[in-house]
């Protein structure tokens, strides 16, 4: 038996001390006295005094450091209070959510339609002047006298006269019709004439 054996096996629990390990090992003879010595002044201490405990504390200290050093498996608290937790954080997120979701909108303000330049022209009849030239939408107008200006000879649809406001009959607006286009210094179409 080897001194391992011997102390798993615990002997004074046996014999007081007495065993063939302890006569052939001076070094487990010498600590089994002194064992043997503390238990001894153990009992004459607690014999001779009046019963003295620990507080609560104090034994619950020692019985925690005790089994993280010998590593013995200790109940762990209850954590009952994971599924609580847990439930009512899903409750606060559908909450959340059914509020995001039920609560009134203002409605979105109407944007009012945009008017293209065809709606324009036809909203204002285009007067000609003295020469037959119709003023472009967003354009700066007929030239003033001092002004350098292009004529531009080209054939167009008669469907493009309805955007200048002039009345064109639905047979006859795939044809072409000669225009003269009056273009500024700036290459920019100011005014047209349709030659009819």
């Amino acid at each position: 038996m080897n001194c391992q054996d011997f102390w798993n096996s615990f002997p004074e629990l046996a014999g007081r001390g007495e065993h063939p390990h302890l006569a052939e090992c001076t070094a487990c003879e010498s600590r089994m006295a002194h064992y043997l010595a503390l238990k001894q002044g153990f009992r004459a201490l607690s014999a001779a005094g009046p019963r003295l405990e620990a507080p609560p504390r104090v034994e619950q200290r020692l019985l925690s450091a005790f089994r993280r050093q010998t590593g013995a498996d200790f109940r762990r608290p209850s954590r009952r209070w994971v599924p609580l937790v847990t439930w009512a954080a899903a409750l606060a997120a559908m909450v959340a959510l059914a509020i995001f979701l039920v609560r009134p909108r203002a409605p979105e303000a109407e944007r009012p339609p945009l008017r293209r330049s065809v709606e324009m022209a036809m909203l204002q009849v285009p007067q000609a002047d003295a020469e037959g030239f119709i003023p472009l939408p967003n354009s700066a107008g007929v030239a003033a006298d001092g002004d350098e200006i292009n004529l531009v000879r080209v054939e167009v649809p008669r469907s493009s006269m309805i955007a200048l406001g002039l009345d064109v009959s639905a047979d006859r607006a795939a044809e072409l019709v000669e225009a003269d286009v009056m273009l500024g210094s700036n290459g920019i179409a100011r005014a047209v004439r349709f030659l009819e």
